[in-house]
């Protein structure tokens, strides 16, 4: 039993493995003449991709990292960054558009503010914590929760409750 168990396990691993083989061994004729032919939608789709990229969008030159100009995966690629590497951005000027996210501790009572981005297909989104600039905003001009923002401030961490957080401080709106 255990043989013919064998033989056949070894059978299914050589067949799966043929099947990693390149196409250019292939000697089937229709995927040679499926692969040189393109849809027209998908010619259609480069070229409004190449026009995209030529027209680029200007980084403000005011900030070290502009997250504005950035498409959806890279802006939330970047801010995954941020958070697993905090210490490489420290003390960087940072400009981000996303929404507005408020939460507020129940323990403390303190209210924190985030400016949230999500990724290209809007399942996944991360946030970075804001505090408006203290000498140009008070507590009344914070955004609402979901409203659209752009901040600009400088990247850092604090210590609170024994946890590294991270923020954005002296933020201004855009």
């Amino acid at each position: 039993m255990r043989r013919k168990l064998l033989i056949i396990m070894c059978s299914f691993s050589l067949v799966a493995l043929m099947g990693c083989g390149s196409k250019a061994d292939s000697t089937d004729v229709s995927n040679d003449t499926a692969a040189t032919s393109q849809p027209v939608q998908e010619t259609e789709n480069l070229e409004a991709e190449a026009e995209i990229e030529e027209e680029t969008i200007a980084s403000d030159p005011s900030v070290d990292l502009d997250l504005t100009t950035l498409s959806s995966t890279m802006v939330y690629s970047e801010v995954f960054n941020m958070m697993m590497e905090p210490m490489a951005y420290e003390g960087q000027t940072i400009k981000m558009d996303g929404n507005c996210a408020i939460y507020t501790d129940e323990e403390t009572g303190n209210t924190y503010y985030a400016c949230v981005v999500q990724d290209a297909t809007q399942c996944c989104s991360q946030g970075l914590e804001f505090l408006l600039d203290a000498n140009q905003y008070a507590m009344e001009d914070y955004p609402a929760e979901g409203d659209p923002i752009v901040i600009k401030g400088t990247f850092s961490t604090y210590e609170e409750d024994g946890g590294t957080y991270i923020t954005i401080k002296d933020s201004v709106m855009e």
